[in-house]
């Protein structure tokens, strides 16, 4: 949900603003630094309930040929000292310029307003209260991360999770995202094993490790190390609340009359997984999972097969280990774009 505060002009209704600036602190926005503003909005978004006043398509009081593009109204705040509730704002909308709009309800419309939204239109008047001071600035200088890129960054590989389950309908709703990722020819080659209880968990951990003891062996590591690896792999799997086995089914690989087309369709089909695969990831960190993506089946397909009775053209491709985060780690360093990217 993205949001901004709009400029209070005749039409807005402010309301105990006195009474919110001991809930909240904006200090800072006076010297442009505006995280800890929407850190504040974020937490405030959380404590109050959105009430929709404004429905898409309604018209303005004011201007009867404007129809609001999607769903807006107030955020509805407890106050500490009374306990009665407050309007922290309510819309307001005007030609030809738009004011901001404080909660964008629909997000899957939010393209049709984009650069009110998003704060992207240098036009569109838009302004920042903190309750002490009105700010008025243009969107520019309002801009803020969208989220969908702020989950591209913000996403990270948990291998610690909380004792605590995850949902059945969440668990699903993940996997409904990740199925819209996109295929070759549409063929949505992949499919997604959950592996939930303790008993098949062991059984999928013990099959790995028979299988990564016996490499390591033939790498001459040592007894002692092998056996450290071999009991954090095996207790990464059992501890997490989930493990997701990612596998192609073979069978949706389109048939190629030569060696060389069966070759790319397999390719393309495995890629198609990937792609679903970091779907999953990014879709689990939208809702509130931390993943860890691991590609210990890549060396021992048959054998997770085995162990968890999977048809035989359902070949493994990942384990993506699924739970609540017990710690956020550190962001790890990237490649510069001189590395990656080249112009031709």
């Amino acid at each position: 949900m993205c949001a901004a505060f709009p400029t209070p002009c005749a039409n807005q209704a402010w309301r105990n603003s006195s009474d919110l600036q001991t809930k909240t602190c904006f200090g800072d926005c006076m010297e442009r630094n505006w995280q800890p503003f929407w850190n504040s909005l974020d937490r405030l978004l959380e404590e109050g309930e959105v009430i929709i006043d404004r429905p898409q398509g309604s018209p303005h009081a004011c201007f009867p040929q404007v129809r609001y593009p999607f769903d807006c109204g107030y955020l509805a705040l407890p106050l500490c000292e009374s306990g009665e509730e407050m309007d922290v704002w309510k819309g307001n909308q005007a030609p030809p310029q738009v004011a901001a709009i404080l909660l964008a309800v629909d997000e899957h419309n939010l393209a049709l307003n984009r650069s009110l939204v998003l704060g992207l239109n240098e036009h569109a008047l838009e302004a920042i209260t903190d309750f002490y001071a009105q700010i008025g600035l243009t969107a520019v200088a309002i801009h803020r991360t969208p989220a969908e890129l702020r989950l591209l960054t913000e996403r990270r590989s948990v291998r610690r999770f909380l004792d605590r389950p995850v949902e059945r309908s969440l668990i699903e709703r993940v996997v409904e995202l990740a199925c819209w990722a996109p295929s070759a020819h549409n063929q949505q080659p992949w499919r997604f094993v959950v592996v939930s209880n303790a008993e098949s968990k062991e059984k999928l951990a013990q099959a790995l490790s028979e299988i990564f003891r016996r490499d390591l062996l033939a790498q001459g590591v040592p007894l002692e190390e092998i056996q450290a690896r071999l009991e954090r792999s095996r207790k990464r799997i059992l501890t997490a609340p989930l493990a997701v086995l990612l596998c192609l089914c073979e069978e949706d690989i389109q048939p190629g009359s030569t060696e060389r087309q069966r070759k790319g369709e397999h390719e393309m089909a495995i890629q198609s997984v990937a792609l679903a695969g970091g779907q999953f990831l990014l879709a689990a960190h939208a809702l509130g999972l931390a993943t860890v993506w691991l590609c210990a089946p890549l060396f021992a397909p048959e054998a997770a097969q085995r162990a968890l009775d999977l048809p035989s053209s359902w070949q493994a491709q990942a384990l993506i280990l699924v739970g609540y985060a017990s710690q956020r780690p550190t962001p790890p360093p990237r490649k510069s774009l001189s590395e990656v990217m080249l112009y031709r």
